[in-house]
């Protein structure tokens, strides 16, 4: 089973409320097997177009986990803090890649 991402990309318009969003939303991500990767405000552009001024990375062990995180009602009673205080936002799942063994034949 591969592990799974969620990538959140967003501008931040209130600060504040979206620091009660962190602060409140952090426990629920560990709670369900989640750890954070990246949370940057600082991309360094090399190719093509970054419209949005933060990037969030978090881990979950399989996609079941991100989705069960996603949709329980600790994280839905916080979801409009995160809607409140952003705008230009993405939040999508990406299913992590591992590469088959390698079996020495050749």
């Amino acid at each position: 089973m591969s592990k799974a991402y969620m990538l959140f990309q967003f501008n931040m318009s209130d600060p504040e409320k979206f620091g009660t969003y962190i602060q409140n939303a952090g426990p629920t991500v560990l709670a369900n097997g989640g750890k954070v990767l990246v949370a940057a405000a600082d991309a360094a552009v090399r190719e093509g177009a970054h419209p949005v001024q933060r990037v969030t990375i978090i881990e979950f062990p399989s996609r079941a986990a991100a989705e069960v995180w996603y949709a329980s009602s600790e994280y839905v009673a916080l979801k409009h803090l995160r809607h409140e205080s952003t705008s230009a936002a993405s939040l999508v799942f990406l299913d992590g890649f591992e590469p088959a063994a390698v079996t020495g034949q050749g």
